[in-house]
C-alpha cells in the first residue's frame, strides 16, 4: 500500500526535465524518452563530448527509499561492469537538483514493442526464433558474469535491422543476491534471481514476436497459446521449457543447441 501510495504521489507531482534543460551544466535536453519503474530517460547531447546520449534519472517516488537508491546505484554498477556491444555502454553518474542520474550510449533503432503495436511488424515463427538466438548472446554474457537480467521484454530489447541490443538492468541482480518474496507464482518466476527467471522472460518475449502473425477473431472463449497459434512442435516444446512447463533450460547453450536443431540457425 505505501508503495502505490509513493507512486501515485509521485505521478502527480514529479515533473521531468524539460526540453533544451541543461542538466549538471554539461547535457542538454532533447527530448522525455519515457518513464519506468525507477527512472524517467531522455534523449541529451553531451556538450563536452559532442554528441547524442541517453541520461536516466531516478524516480521521485525511488528517490524517497532507501531501497531505491540502493537499487539505482546497483544498476548503474552492473551497467558499468558490463563490456559487450550486446549492450549500451555506461560513461558517466552524477547529481542534478539532487536527483542522481547517470549517462549511457544512445542506440539507434526500435524496441520490439515499437515495432509489433505500432509499425505492424509481423514476425514468422523461423524469424522469432532467430531474434531470440541473437539475444541469447547478450543474455549468456551476462550468466557468465553472474547477472540475472530479470526483465526480458519487448520494450527491452532493441533493433536496428541487424543487431539485437538488450537494455535496462534496473531489475538486474547478481546471482547470489536476495530479494522479498513475491506473491504470485508468475512473478516468483520472473523476479527470481536464477537463469531460469530469464528463460521465463524469453519465452514471454518470443510469444509476443509470434502473436505478431497472429489474428484474432470474435471468438469470447479463452483459449492457450498452443491452441492460438499456429506453430511447430519443436517451437512449442521450446516454449513450454522455457516457461517451465516442461523441464527447465539449464543454460543459454541448451536453448541454443535446440533453436539450431530445430531451425539451422
Amino acid at each position: 500500500m505505501i508503495k502505490k501510495i509513493a507512486l501515485l504521489f509521485s505521478n502527480l507531482f514529479e515533473k521531468p526535465f524539460s526540453k533544451e534543460e541543461l542538466i549538471a551544466r554539461r547535457y542538454q535536453v532533447i527530448t522525455h524518452l519515457g518513464a519506468g519503474g525507477y527512472g524517467h530517460s531522455y534523449l541529451v547531447y553531451d556538450l563536452e563530448c559532442k554528441q547524442k546520449m541517453v541520461l536516466k534519472a531516478l524516480r521521485l517516488h525511488k528517490r524517497l527509499t532507501q531501497s531505491g537508491r540502493r537499487n539505482f546505484e546497483l544498476e548503474k554498477e552492473l551497467l558499468e561492469s558490463i563490456d559487450h556491444p550486446g549492450f549500451p555502454r555506461y560513461f558517466a553518474g552524477g547529481t542534478y537538483k539532487n536527483i542522481p542520474f547517470y549517462t549511457m550510449e544512445f542506440i539507434e533503432g526500435m524496441n520490439f514493442e515499437q515495432l509489433i503495436f505500432s509499425e505492424g511488424r509481423k514476425i514468422s515463427e523461423k524469424k522469432a526464433f532467430q531474434i531470440v538466438n541473437a539475444l541469447l548472446t547478450p543474455l549468456e554474457y551476462l550468466h557468465n558474469h553472474k547477472i540475472i537480467h530479470r526483465d526480458i521484454r519487448i520494450p527491452n530489447v532493441i533493433t536496428d535491422g541487424s543487431n539485437i541490443r538488450l537494455i535496462d538492468l534496473g531489475l538486474g541482480r547478481h546471482f547470489h543476491q536476495e530479494i522479498e518474496v513475491l506473491s504470485t507464482r508468475e512473478s516468483q518466476l520472473r523476479k527470481e534471481i536464477t537463469y531460469q527467471a530469464d528463460f521465463y522472460g524469453l519465452g514471454h518475449f518470443l510469444l509476443f514476436l509470434l502473436y505478431s502473425n497472429f489474428t484474432f477473431s470474435n471468438d469470447t472463449h479463452e483459449k492457450s497459446w498452443e491452441d492460438e497459434l499456429n506453430i511447430s512442435n519443436p517451437a512449442k516444446h521450446i516454449i513450454r521449457r522455457l516457461l517451465q512447463i516442461e523441464p527447465a533450460y539449464e543454460n543459454c547453450a541448451q536453448i541454443r543447441a535446440e533453436i539450431i536443431n530445430s531451425y539451422l540457425i
